[in-house]
């Protein structure tokens, strides 16, 4: 995927459960890390999750 592509795909992510807890977010963000570091940070990062 382009950097573009990966963008996209992060914030579409971070849409989808955005409205989720906190605790289902980091959750989330744990399993998307674990398929792939950058997914994990990617998503974190659009969602404002340090």
């Amino acid at each position: 995927m382009s950097p573009a592509q990966q963008q996209v795909l992060f914030e579409n992510t971070a849409r989808s459960i955005g409205a989720a807890s906190r605790e289902i977010q980091i959750r989330h963000i744990r399993n998307c890390a674990q398929a792939d570091p950058a997914y994990g940070r990617g998503v974190a990062k659009a969602l404002g999750i340090k």
